[in-house]
C-alpha cells in the first residue's frame, strides 16, 4: 500500500492535476458566470442594442444562450432572412465575448424540423426541407443524413450552433383523432427505424456544419405513446421503464452509442414534460413530469446505454414556461412559480434550462423580470448551498466541454461566422425532389387496381376541382397578414405549370379550379331547403361538372379548426352523389386520419407527407402518372389495416439463400463447426428487416430427415450468421427460417468421418544364433508369482516443502540489510547529481527501501532459491536488486512533483 501511494503521482493523477480545458476554464469563472451558463433565454426583436433586454441578459446576467423565435420578432421570413439572421447572431456573440460579457460563446438555438411553419422558424431563403415522416417514408437513412447535412450547413452559415432536434419520438400507435399525436414530426412508428433515421440525421448535421452545430435530440425519454401533446397539459404515458426501453428509449440509445461513427452521437438530449404511469411497475403510481422528477430522470440516465454518453452529454429541459408546466404547478393558473420551476428542473438532472414563455401571460416585461429573478435566485443558492454549487459546477463543466467542441477557442475571430458562408450555400431543391419521389405512397387502392379505377390521368377535356385545407397561421412580423399553411392555389399553379398550356399542354387553364375547405364546409352545412348564395351556387355547379375532385388535406383539428372536417363531411353526406367523379385525397401531412368507411369511398388515396414545394410538385407528377409512387408508410394506418409491425416482418415470398463461411474445405470432416450466413432478409416493403429479427438455422440428415442441430440468432443490417456444431458424418442439408420465410434451396454438403489412425509397425526383435540347450523335463511350479509392488509416493524435497512458507533466519536478515546498504551507497551520489530538491531524494530513498523489502520478501517465501547459495547471500542479492529497481523508478520520473 505504501508503494502504491508513492507511485500514484507518477501515473494517472498527473493528468488529473492538469485537468481538462473545461475544468481549467471553470476555475477562472465567477459564481455569476457559472450560474449564467445554465440558462438559454428568449428575447424580443432582431436588434440587440447595448441598452436592450437581451444585451442585459448576456452582459450582466451572463446567460449561456438564446433561442431564436419568429413569434418574438427575432426572425422575419421576408426579404434577406439569412443575412438578417447572420447579422443578429454575430451581434449576440459579440456581446458575449465583449470585455464585460461572460467571455464564453452563446448557444444560439433554433427549431428546424422541416416542412415549413410552425416547426421550422427560419423558412425564407433556406432549402425547403421535408418533415421527419416524409423522410421516414423513403426508408433510406441516406436521405436522413443528407437532410441533416443541409440543415447543418445552412444553420452554421447563419451563426446558429444548437439545433433543437431531431425528434426521436416513436409514433407506434397513431390516433385518428390526432389527440396526443405528434404526427409528421416523427420519423415513424418502429423504434429501430426511428433510431437509424435519427442517427443518420445527427451525423449529417455534424458533417454539414463541420462540427459547429450541436444537436438536441427530443423529446427524451419519448412521448410517441402519450395521451395528449405536452404543450397545453401534462401528457401521460402508461408504460414501465422496461417497456420504455423496448420502444421509446431505443432511438435515444441509438444516438448516444458511439458505435462505428461518433458523428452520429447527439450532443444534447432534451427532456420533455411528460409523466409516466407504472414507471416502476405499479400501474397506479404516477411519476412527476420527467423533466422535474429527481428520482425517475436519474433512474433513466443510470441505464447502462447512457453510461458513457452522460460523462460529456448535456441534458436540456424543454421550455419551462409552456402552459402544461404552468397548469402542473398551479392548476388554477393564478400564479407562476418561476423560481421553483427552474430549480426543480435543474435538480432533476437538466444542465440547461430554456426560459421561454416565462410568465403567466404573454407580457414580455413580466417574462424578463422572471428571468432576472430566477438567475439571481440561482446565484444566491450557489453561494449559500455547497451541494447546489457542486451541481452547478458539474453542469457547467459539461456545457463548457460542448462549447469547446464547437469552437477550438473562444476568441471572437473563431466564433464569428464569416459572411462568405452564405454565398457558398447552394440550392438543394433537386435533392428534396428526389426525397419526395421516393416518399410518396399509394395508400389506397392496391397498385393493381389503381389503373382500373383511374383509367389514366386527367385528360384535356376533364374538369378538375381542388379543395385545399387552407387554414391560416399567425403572422408575427409587424404589418404582415396571416398566411395559409398550405396555399390554396399551390396545387393548381403547379398543375398548370407542368401540364397546362405553358407546360406539356395536357390540360387547359380553364379546366382547373381551386376552393378551400372552408367554402366546401359552408356549402355542406347550408340548410338543404334554403336558397344558396351566389358563391355557393357557383361551387355547386363546379362540383356537378367535375370529373376530378381532389382534396389537399392537412391533419384534422375540429376543436380549433372546424373547417378541417370538410373532407369527412363530404364523404359522409355527398360522396354517393358524386360517385361518377374521381375522388382523390392527397394527404400533405400524416396519412392515417380517415377510417375504413371513408377510405372505401375514395378513388385513390396518396400519402404525400409534406407540404413544401418539391413535395407539392411531386404529388402533381404522380397524379398525372409521370411518377410512380414507391414509398411506404412508416406508421400504421388503421383505415386500410396497414399494421407496421406485421409489415416489417420477413416477407414469406422470399427465399433465404445461404452461404457457407467456414470451414473453407470443400468436404469438411466431423466434428466440425459450420458458419453460415443468410442473404439480406427483406420485409414486406422490400427493405432489410430491423436488427434483431430472429432467424433459425437447422441442419438435418438427408437420409433419415433427423434434425441434427439448430441455432437461433438475430439479424444485423438484415443479415444473420449462424454456427452449427456437427458430429455425425453423412449428407446434410442446412436451411434457415425467419418468420414465414424459409430457404427454398437448402445448402447441401457431405461430412466425412475422421480417418482411422494407422498403428505404427511392431519392431521385430533381433535374434542372435546360439546353441540350443538340451530340453529338460518340467513340472508345474508351486512358487506364486511375484506380487507387483506399487511405486512409492515421492517424498518432497526440503526446497519444495519450504516453498510458500517463511524460512529466512536472523543471518539472512543481516544479509538483506547489507544489500539495502549497498543499493543506497551505489546510487545515492548519482541521484544527488541529478536532482537538487530534498523531496526527490526522500522519495528515492523510500523507493529503494521498499524495493529492497520486496526483494527480501521474495527470498523469505522461497520464490527464488538458487542452488548452493547460502541464505544470507540470496537475501543480500535480492534486497540489493530490488532497491536498485526502486531507485531507478524514482530517478527516471521526469514529471513535476506536486
Amino acid at each position: 500500500m505504501i508503494l502504491l501511494a508513492l507511485l500514484a503521482p507518477l501515473g494517472v493523477p498527473a493528468q488529473a492535476q492538469e485537468g481538462d480545458a473545461a475544468a481549467e476554464w471553470l476555475a477562472e469563472m465567477s459564481p455569476e458566470e457559472r450560474v449564467g451558463q445554465l440558462f438559454i433565454v428568449t428575447f424580443l426583436g432582431g436588434d440587440p442594442a447595448p441598452d436592450s433586454d437581451v444585451a442585459h441578459l448576456i452582459v450582466e446576467e451572463k446567460v449561456g444562450g438564446v433561442v431564436l423565435l419568429a413569434s418574438n420578432g427575432n426572425v422575419s421570413n421576408q426579404g434577406d432572412t439569412p443575412g438578417d439572421v447572420l447579422h443578429l447572431t454575430t451581434a449576440l456573440q459579440a456581446l458575449a465575448l465583449s470585455p464585460k460579457g461572460p467571455g464564453v460563446p452563446l448557444f444560439v438555438a433554433v427549431d428546424h424540423e422541416g416542412d415549413g411553419y410552425p416547426y421550422t422558424r427560419i423558412t425564407n431563403g433556406l432549402t425547403p426541407l421535408p418533415n421527419p415522416m416524409a423522410i421516414g417514408a423513403t426508408w433510406q437513412p441516406e436521405f436522413a443524413r443528407r437532410a441533416g447535412e443541409i440543415a447543418g450547413r445552412e444553420l452554421s452559415a447563419l451563426g446558429v450552433n444548437l439545433l433543437l432536434g431531431p425528434v426521436l419520438d416513436v409514433l407506434n400507435v397513431p390516433r385518428l383523432s390526432g389527440r396526443g399525436d405528434i404526427g409528421i414530426r416523427a420519423f415513424g412508428g418502429d423504434p429501430y427505424w426511428v433510431g437509424r433515421m435519427g442517427r443518420a440525421y445527427v451525423e449529417g448535421v455534424h458533417q454539414g456544419s463541420g462540427g459547429r452545430v450541436a444537436t438536441a435530440a427530443k423529446h427524451f425519454p419519448g412521448h410517441g405513446g402519450s395521451d395528449r401533446l405536452p404543450d397545453d397539459e401534462i401528457a401521460t404515458v402508461d408504460k414501465s421503464l422496461q417497456e420504455l426501453r423496448r420502444v421509446e428509449l431505443a432511438p435515444f440509445f441509438a444516438v448516444t452509442d458511439p458505435g462505428d461513427e461518433p458523428l452520429g452521437v447527439s450532443d444534447v438530449l432534451m427532456t420533455s414534460h411528460i409523466r409516466y404511469r407504472g414507471f416502476q411497475g405499479n400501474i397506479r403510481q404516477f411519476t412527476r413530469p420527467i423533466s422535474f422528477d429527481a428520482e425517475s430522470l436519474p433512474a433513466i440516465l443510470a441505464l447502462p446505454e447512457f453510461g458513457d454518453w452522460r460523462h460529456d452529454g448535456v441534458l436540456i429541459a424543454d421550455a419551462l414556461g409552456v402552459l402544461a408546466v404552468k397548469r402542473y404547478f398551479d392548476p388554477d393558473l393564478k400564479t407562476f412559480q418561476h423560481k421553483q420551476i427552474a430549480k426543480e428542473a435543474f435538480l432533476a438532472g437538466n444542465d440547461l434550462l430554456i426560459l421561454a414563455q416565462y410568465a403567466l401571460t404573454d407580457d414580455w416585461t413580466a417574462q424578463y423580470q422572471n428571468m432576472c429573478e430566477t438567475i439571481a435566485f440561482f446565484q444566491d443558492e450557489y453561494r449559500a448551498n455547497p451541494a447546489f454549487a457542486e451541481r452547478v459546477d458539474e453542469a457547467v463543466t459539461r456545457i463548457l466541454r460542448l462549447k469547446m467542441k464547437l469552437y477550438p477557442d473562444f476568441s471572437a475571430s473563431t466564433v464569428r461566422q464569416d459572411a462568405d458562408g452564405l454565398k457558398a450555400l447552394t440550392d438543394e431543391t433537386a435533392l428534396v425532389s428526389q426525397m419526395a419521389r421516393q416518399a410518396i405512397t399509394l395508400i389506397y387502392p392496391l397498385r393493381e387496381e389503381l389503373s382500373r379505377r383511374l383509367d389514366g390521368p386527367p385528360r384535356l377535356d376533364d374538369e378538375i376541382l381542388i379543395f385545399t385545407d387552407a387554414r391560416l397561421s399567425r403572422c408575427f412580423t409587424p404589418g404582415c397578414e396571416p398566411f395559409p399553411l398550405l396555399d390554396p392555389l399551390a396545387l393548381q399553379e403547379t398543375l398548370l405549370r407542368l401540364y397546362g398550356p405553358g407546360g406539356e399542354g395536357r390540360i387547359e387553364d380553364t379546366q382547373v379550379h381551386s376552393r378551400t375547405f372552408a367554402q366546401l364546409r359552408a356549402l355542406l352545412m347550408h340548410p338543404p331547403n334554403g336558397d344558396l348564395p351566389e358563391e355557393m351556387q357557383e361551387l355547386a355547379g363546379l362540383l356537378d361538372a367535375a370529373e376530378w375532385i381532389i382534396f389537399a388535406t392537412l391533419d384534422p383539428d375540429p376543436a380549433r379548426r372546424p373547417d378541417s372536417e370538410a373532407l369527412r363531411l363530404f364523404l359522409a353526406q355527398a360522396a354517393d352523389t358524386y360517385r361518377n367523379a374521381h375522388l382523390v385525397v392527397l394527404a400533405y401531412t400524416a396519412p392515417y386520419y380517415l377510417d375504413t368507411t371513408e377510405v372505401s369511398k375514395l378513388t385513390a388515396y396518396y400519402g404525400i407527407y409534406s407540404k413544401v414545394a418539391p413535395f407539392i410538385e411531386a404529388s402533381a407528377r404522380v397524379l398525372f402518372g409521370e411518377w410512380t409512387p414507391t414509398g411506404a408508410s412508416p406508421v400504421s394506418i388503421e383505415g386500410i389495416s396497414y399494421d407496421l409491425v406485421a409489415q416489417l416482418e420477413p416477407d414469406p415470398d422470399q427465399s433465404l439463400s445461404l452461404t457457407q463461411l467456414a470451414p473453407g474445405e470443400t468436404v469438411p470432416t466431423v466434428p466440425v463447426r459450420l458458419r453460415v450466413r443468410t442473404a439480406r432478409v427483406r420485409d414486406h416493403n422490400g427493405n432489410a428487416v430491423p436488427d434483431g429479427t430472429q432467424v433459425t438455422f437447422e441442419a438435418r440428415d438427408v437420409a433419415s430427415r433427423q434434425l441434427l442441430t439448430t441455432y437461433t440468432t438475430g439479424t444485423a443490417q438484415g443479415v444473420a450468421e449462424g454456427e452449427l456444431d456437427l458430429t455425425v458424418p453423412g449428407e446434410v442439408e442446412i436451411v434457415a427460417y425467419a418468420g414465414d420465410a424459409r430457404t427454398a434451396s437448402p445448402l447441401a454438403l457431405t461430412l466425412l468421418a475422421p480417418p482411422t489412425p494407422t498403428p505404427p509397425p511392431t519392431a521385430t526383435p533381433r535374434v542372435t544364433a546360439t546353441a540350443a540347450p538340451a530340453p529338460q523335463p518340467t513340472r508345474p511350479s508351486t512358487v506364486p508369482p511375484p506380487t507387483q509392488v506399487a511405486s512409492p509416493t515421492p517424498v518432497p524435497t526440503p526446497e519444495a516443502t519450504d516453498r510458500g512458507r517463511w524460512r529466512a533466519g536472523p543471518l539472512d536478515l543481516l544479509g538483506a540489510l547489507g544489500g539495502l546498504a549497498l543499493a543506497l551507497m551505489a546510487g545515492y551520489p548519482w541521484q544527488g547529481r541529478r536532482a537538487e530538491d530534498v523531496t526527490r531524494r526522500i522519495r528515492w530513498g523510500l523507493l529503494v527501501w521498499i524495493g529492497g523489502l520486496i526483494g527480501y520478501a521474495i527470498f523469505g517465501f522461497g520464490l527464488i532459491q538458487p542452488a548452493g547459495w547460502p541464505g544470507w547471500a540470496v537475501g543480500l542479492a535480492l534486497a540489493c536488486a530490488g532497491g536498485l529497481v526502486g531507485g531507478f523508478i524514482a530517478t527516471t520520473d521526469k514529471r513535476r512533483l506536486p
